[in-house]
């Protein structure tokens, strides 16, 4: 019995050990059941594991075995909240940032005066002629042998030139059936060059004053093309004779400075007109148009001084000065151009782009000149070219005749809110990003002082000074930049969700690189790739069996779509 027993005994434990498989023949039979696991399956647990090592609060709670279903379910539904929340909010803030919007600050309220240039002062008569100078005209413009007709002419036209100024050009409508062309043979710019009023015949001797410091008033007044004509103009630097001044001070010293505010700490000068210099059955009067202009600008609206009175010019200058992020937009959204923008190529000029930023209405004008009349005036422009034929005599019936569009800059947007449209120029011209603007009030008073007593000589005192020694500078800049929406995203990616940016390069990772180590470690793409060419067996095969050819006298005739033959040898066609 004890032999039976343990035969039994061994034989049972024989049985077992045959029944049980090595650990290794166990793994080898397992490893291909793993290998052949489904994309989805894979997916499912890569996701599960995901969520177990997630940074992103609550995350970690979908795939908790320690909670229940219907715990998982709630935090399920907490996360996709949030992230929609999340979501939500960067569209908005997305939308802010493109929408591109524009803010002006206060940069500096306390900016010194003494840092920026002083104004140009330009001082215009209304009588633009010194009749004086007349006959000297005649010798200098006209032939000898001129006879008594064109001398008519000449004396006609130059007495209509006495307030000659861009946009006034009315005058001459009169002389529509006269012949100018019998002129045409003179430049009108140097004619009026010729017979303006010179330095001398203005200004007051003794009388010029800068920061309370006498100067010979015609070494710094010198004469310069405006569009109201020749001016006499202090502190500019567009003329050939405001760059001898500034080679012999030097580019920092001028044009001007001045760190003071209030009268007399600027500029001080008088004027004065003689009657004596004016035709004498003239019509022009004796009012004085004083501009105050930035250094490098042409012209600008002017304010008109009466005679025998003291005025005194208060400047506010400001300072607007822009963002290098506004460059990035066009110029139409920002409202403003720099000083390299490639618009300034197009013109044929050797000017500096400095210049023709700040001159560009000039510009502008010109160019309507140029096109309805089909010349231009150097006389009122500072860009004339000289491929383009100057303005001669008979060209200004055609300047008289458009001088409704000469006299009026228009926006392309006004028609719109006027019952008629009114011709003009239509400029698209922008101000500087970083531009220096003079805002000037007046104060005039009767002159309280008598310098002549001689009644046809009339008196004008003038005072141009700062209000103030300081002046506000504003900047302007982006009103949501990249980095603000970067900081407000990263704020609301936090506050939703709890993560940060360490957690979205989590994400990614997790999301390209990690899941393809993973799908690699599973042995995923070595199944792909048999699958694929199993696949693509199975079409070839088809393929073949889809298109037969015969071939009949040597020509391949193509039957498509042939029934496939079966492959079992007794089921063959």
């Amino acid at each position: 019995m004890i032999w039976h027993t343990d035969f039994k005994a061994n034989v049972s434990h024989k049985n077992s050990s045959l029944l049980k498989k090595p650990p290794a023949a166990a793994a080898q039979n397992e490893k291909p059941e793993e290998e052949n696991k489904k994309f989805k399956d894979l997916l499912k647990a890569y996701w599960q594991k995901y969520c177990e090592k997630s940074t992103i609060h609550g995350v970690r709670y979908i795939y908790d075995p320690t909670l229940r279903g219907i715990e998982r379910l709630i935090w399920t539904a907490l996360v996709i909240t949030c992230v929609t929340l999340a979501c939500i909010a960067y569209l908005i803030l997305a939308e802010r940032y493109s929408a591109k919007k524009l803010q002006t600050v206060v940069e500096n309220s306390q900016y010194p005066v003494f840092q920026i240039p002083f104004p140009a002062v330009a001082v215009c008569t209304h009588n633009r002629i010194n009749w004086e100078k007349f006959e000297q005209a005649k010798a200098e413009f006209l032939p000898p042998s001129a006879d008594k007709t064109v001398l008519e002419v000449f004396t006609n036209f130059v007495e209509r030139m006495e307030t000659l100024r861009f946009g006034r050009f009315d005058t001459f409508k009169e002389m529509q059936d006269i012949n100018l062309e019998a002129l045409d043979s003179i430049d009108v710019s140097k004619l009026a060059r010729f017979m303006a009023l010179r330095c001398e015949d203005i200004m007051v001797n003794d009388t010029c004053y800068w920061r309370k410091m006498k100067f010979q008033c015609c070494s710094r007044f010198v004469l310069e093309r405006t569009e109201y004509g020749e001016c006499l103009v202090f502190n500019s630097e567009l003329s050939t004779e405001s760059a001898v001044i500034q080679k012999n001070l030097g580019k920092q010293f001028y044009p001007y400075h001045t760190s003071r505010a209030g009268q007399n700490t600027g500029l001080n000068f008088r004027l004065r007109i003689n009657s004596k210099l004016k035709r004498p059955t003239s019509k022009a009067g004796d009012t004085i148009t004083v501009l105050i202009k930035r250094p490098d600008q042409l012209s600008n609206p002017g304010y008109t001084i009466t005679p025998e009175t003291e005025t005194y010019f208060i400047v506010r200058p400001e300072i607007t000065d822009s963002d290098e992020d506004l460059h990035s937009l066009e110029p139409s959204k920002r409202n403003c151009y720099f000083e390299d923008e490639s618009f300034l190529l197009e013109y044929k000029t050797n000017m500096s782009s400095k210049w023709m930023l700040n001159n560009c209405l000039n510009r502008c004008h010109e160019e309507h000149v140029r096109k309805y009349c089909n010349c231009t005036l150097s006389l009122f422009f500072l860009f004339s070219d000289d491929t383009v034929e100057q303005c001669r005599p008979s060209h200004f019936r055609c300047l008289a005749k458009n001088n409704d569009i000469f006299s009026y800059d228009k926006r392309k947007e006004e028609d719109a809110y006027f019952s008629a449209a009114k011709p003009g120029m239509t400029c698209s011209c922008l101000i500087p990003c970083n531009s220096v603007e003079y805002f000037t009030s007046l104060t005039t008073l009767p002159l309280s002082d008598e310098i002549t007593n001689d009644t046809s000589v009339k008196v004008y005192k003038v005072d141009v000074h700062y209000q103030s020694e300081v002046l506000i500078q504003y900047r302007t800049s982006m009103e949501f930049t990249s980095i603000d929406l970067i900081a407000n995203f990263g704020g609301i990616f936090g506050l939703c969700l709890g993560a940060s940016l360490v957690s979205a390069v989590e994400l990614l990772y997790y999301a390209t690189f990690g899941f393809g180590l993973y799908l690699y470690d599973n042995n995923y793409f070595t199944v792909l790739k048999q699958n694929l060419q199993t696949l693509r067996q199975k079409w070839t095969i088809g393929f073949k069996n889809s298109f037969k050819e015969e071939y009949e006298d040597g020509n391949a005739v193509k039957t498509a779509f042939l029934p496939k033959q079966p492959q079992h040898k007794d089921n063959r066609w």
